[in-house]
């Protein structure tokens, strides 16, 4: 039976969502595709009208989970300037926190499958890549509103800085999730480093 396009298209999305948050949670290796199919609510050989291969799928899901992270932080970093906050702090307060540690599956790619993805090669390791420059590039762009004079070297070189701060807090924080202390030192001690990064206060995060 010929499925119509917005059916093809709504398929694909489900496909991409479910992959997303079952490999975040899981691990890329971890998830076969009889897995994400079922998640979406389609049959297994449903999946390879949309892709061929599960190494294909995983490209475009991190792209685009990443790609759609940085739209979101986008729009969260003009949200705080309209209510008068400080945009890059108010991206690392919404990061930084113990319900993101706590959900691989809702949060970010690159803190939950950085380290996998940058073992594996092309199509898989230049769709994390891709993700990366999309989130520094909004940090940059927030760099520069903050401090217009900073080179363009250094203003990349400190959204990379920030970035690495912020994915590592919240790897380190999951990796110490049995000792509550440590965990949300590991958060707290990120926080204060990514601040400084651009001359912010740093604001220790709520026990």
């Amino acid at each position: 039976m010929r499925v119509d396009r917005p059916t093809v298209v709504s398929h694909r999305a489900a496909i991409l969502d479910a992959a997303g948050r079952l490999f975040r949670r899981h691990g890329i290796a971890a998830v076969p595709v009889a897995e994400v199919t079922r998640e979406a609510g389609l049959t297994h050989g449903a999946f390879y009208g949309h892709f061929a291969s599960k190494d294909a799928l995983a490209a475009e899901s991190c792209r685009t989970s990443l790609e759609e992270a940085a739209e979101r932080w986008a729009a969260r970093a003009e949200r705080a300037r309209a209510f008068g906050r400080e945009p890059i702090g108010a991206l690392i307060d919404a990061y930084l926190t113990e319900r993101h540690r706590d959900s691989p599956e809702e949060g970010c790619a690159l803190a939950a499958l950085g380290p996998e993805i940058a073992r594996a090669g092309a199509p898989l390791a230049d769709a994390l890549g891709a993700g990366v420059a999309a989130l520094a590039v909004v940090l940059e762009q927030e760099i520069a509103r903050r401090d217009p004079t900073m080179a363009e070297p250094d203003r990349t070189r400190t959204a990379l800085a920030i970035l690495a701060t912020l994915t590592g807090g919240i790897v380190l924080a999951r990796a110490c999730r049995a000792n509550p202390v440590r965990s949300h030192a590991a958060l707290d001690g990120a926080a204060r480093l990514a601040r400084q990064a651009v001359g912010l206060t740093p604001e220790p995060l709520l026990p």
